[in-house]
């Protein structure tokens, strides 16, 4: 596999190394400044056209042109799906964007997604192409190394979002004011161009980023263009056929070798002639011999070879068998030389001064960990203890273990929604409205706020790292990233829970630094265990590949934790002190059972075992729900630290306000 195609699948797929961020940036790097000063008057903000292409009458001709643009396409909007990361969701302009993502994906309405609906015109079109999530879509031999070029910038941006983001600022709008053309499944979205001119215009640093906001405008333009110019060269090619057929016999050949040493063409055997490097010695010797009909194609001995019964039957699926037909068909009998779509692939090195991967080290403080985590844009960019973060919470879930009585779920997966409804409703018939003053009073309220600050400004964060392309967001991914995009605020900042906090702690006169500085993460007025929880959040989102059983367990929890009567009655509590209880009300109607967050993240985990199932039936099924209820668990093995802390501190004011003497009132805990 090529570099430029392996990176992409490790970009998109993973596993994500240092060396393909690397190569990813200075990739992008790269193509900005050969991009050159920015013109002094430039058309940023029209419509723009792409190059001319039009429409191949031939249906052969169109198809090779879809096929070409398809890893363009089918990544639409994928640079966006980080934009908004714990960190600077709250601003107004990612929201937009996190707003453009959820568009681009169709999180309401799939159908509604362009690379959904391109997917389609694939199929319409007779063009069969590996999932994306496949590791055989970038190394499809039919996909020509032009094609990926664009892709590459897309999976770029999606990795480095704060690094590039003016470039990313201006690369959306111009993908937003491309007039459409023929391979466009969908018309141009006006409230897209809408959401994407509110990103600009409130954009903090517009004038002052000016030229790279213009820079990203020209580079996918100009990216956009040489696509369609190499895609356009491509197509004209005398060889095409016959490159397409080369293309498939050295991506055949490795597994081929030592299944063909009894068929002889021109004294050799079949698995000689694969053994050599170069495949147009073979073509021409299987274009002489008796394998090929040239009066009947179709009824050639080796299309026949491919058919129910034959020797290569399974080998090769509809497309390839079409390559080879078309291949016989082709009367002009090129030879085959290497072409656009096997050119030589451009090979990056890591520049110097690129971010190196961080010293290996298993422990590192939950507050410096904290501030690590929320300025990495990419997984890879995560220290080695983000790994230890989420071992010590699970092993801290195992020991606790499944008790009677702790709230844990029910021994199996069929039973969880009854479970749950059963247990919500005895919470409910339990709670009964405050009659009298709390017992806790404001100067402990005000405190507690403070110390849950970390966790509640990093809300959602745990699935941070679910959004994805379109087409690899299944059913249950579409479930997490709905809930994720809720708890975002869906794009309006002030729906965004961490701003509503914010306002709430701008209420009590409470002043934090940014949450990403290191001065937040060392305010002395926190303690140490409020970190604990919302680092292990941070660890899960970016690692949701490698947890993700677990993290629908943890996501479960953290969605049914103040249903009931806990958040009715702080709620009430709240509000006897004149405190604003918004964010303790947006959680208890937007969690709810019947069909809100806590209703998704048990259709999640319905959807998910039943999955395992398909593939490994009850064992599977039983290991799984294994792993889902200790990431279930590990959310209150992570809570317990602080849990603890508040509740010493409330006995010791309850004590103090009561029995101590004057003069040991205001001692600390």
């Amino acid at each position: 596999m090529s570099p430029l195609r392996a990176r992409c699948q490790a970009l998109l797929n993973g596993p994500l190394d240092p060396a393909a961020l690397r190569a990813a940036e200075q990739d992008l790097r790269t193509a900005l400044d050969q991009l050159g000063p920015t013109p002094s008057a430039d058309d940023f903000g029209e419509i723009w056209t792409a190059g001319s292409l039009p429409e191949p009458e031939d249906p052969e001709r169109r198809r090779r042109a879809l096929l070409a643009l398809a890893p363009t396409l089918l990544l639409d909007g994928v640079w966006l799906a980080r934009a908004a990361q714990p960190a600077t969701a709250h601003r107004a302009t990612e929201g937009h964007l996190l707003a453009l993502y959820q568009s681009s994906v169709g999180l309401d309405d799939p159908t509604r997604s362009p690379p959904v609906r391109f997917r389609a015109r694939l199929a319409e079109a007779g063009v069969a192409l590996p999932p994306l999530a496949s590791p055989a879509f970038f190394q499809d031999p039919r996909l020509p190394e032009f094609a990926l070029r664009l892709p590459g910038w897309h999976l770029g941006l999606l990795h480095r979002p704060r690094s590039f983001f003016p470039e990313l600022l201006g690369y959306t709008f111009a993908h937003l004011r491309r007039a459409p053309a023929w391979w466009d499944a969908l018309p141009p979205d006006r409230a897209c161009c809408v959401l994407a001119t509110a990103a600009l215009d409130d954009y903090p640093q517009r004038q002052a980023h000016r030229d790279r906001i213009r820079a990203g405008w020209r580079l996918y333009r100009q990216g956009f263009a040489a696509l369609l110019e190499a895609l356009a060269a491509w197509l004209d090619q005398s060889r095409t056929r016959a490159d397409a057929m080369a293309a498939l016999v050295l991506a055949k050949r490795a597994t081929a070798i030592g299944h063909h040493g009894r068929v002889i063409l021109e004294g050799r055997s079949l698995d000689q002639w694969l053994a050599a490097a170069d495949p147009e010695p073979l073509l021409r010797a299987l274009r002489r011999s008796p394998w090929v009909d040239r009066a009947c194609p179709s009824g050639s001995r080796l299309i026949r070879a491919m058919e129910f019964g034959g020797p290569m039957f399974g080998v090769f699926d509809a497309e390839e068998r079409r390559v080879c037909q078309a291949w016989i068909e082709d009367d002009r009998l090129p030879a085959a030389t290497p072409g656009p779509g096997n050119a030589r692939p451009v090979t990056g090195t890591a520049p110097s001064g690129q971010r190196q991967p961080q010293a290996s080290t298993r422990q590192i403080a939950p507050r410096r960990l904290f501030t690590a985590l929320l300025r990495a844009e990419s997984p890879g960019d995560c220290p080695p203890a983000t790994e230890a973060v989420i071992r010590r919470g699970l092993w801290r879930a195992r020991w606790l273990g499944p008790r009677p009585g702790n709230g844990g779920l029910p021994p199996e997966p069929g039973q969880l929604r009854a479970h749950l409804e059963a247990r919500q409703r005895q919470a409910l018939d339990r709670y009964r409205p405050p009659t009298k003053a709390p017992e806790i009073g404001r100067h402990f309220c005000r405190w507690a706020l403070l110390q849950l600050a970390p966790a509640i400004l990093v809300d959602g964060a745990w699935l941070a790292g679910i959004a994805t392309a379109a087409e690899n967001l299944d059913e249950v991914g579409r479930h997490l990233a709905r809930i994720h995009a809720d708890e975002l605020g869906n794009g309006r900042p002030q729906w965004n829970h961490a701003n509503v906090y914010r306002r709430l702690l701008d209420s009590l006169g409470i002043a934090l630094p940014p949450l990403d500085s290191e001065a937040f993460a060392g305010d002395n007025r926190f303690l140490d265990a409020a970190f604990e929880l919302p680092v292990y959040l941070l660890a899960m989102g970016q690692r949701a590949d490698r947890y993700f059983p677990e993290l629908l367990g943890l996501n479960l929890a953290i969605e049914l934790s103040g249903l009931g009567g806990g958040y009715l009655g702080a709620i009430e509590v709240l509000r006897w002190h004149g405190i604003d209880p918004t964010i303790v009300a947006l959680h208890l109607s937007i969690d709810n059972l019947a069909s809100g967050h806590a209703a998704r993240a048990v259709d999640a985990i319905t959807l998910y075992l039943d999955q395992a199932r398909r593939r490994g039936g009850d064992p599977a099924v039983q290991e799984q729900w294994r792993r889902v209820e200790r990431g279930y668990r590990s959310f209150q093995a992570m809570v317990l630290p602080l849990a603890g802390r508040l509740l010493l501190r409330y006995g010791w004011e309850r004590l103090r306000a009561t029995r101590l003497p004057a003069r040991l009132r205001n001692s600390p805990p």
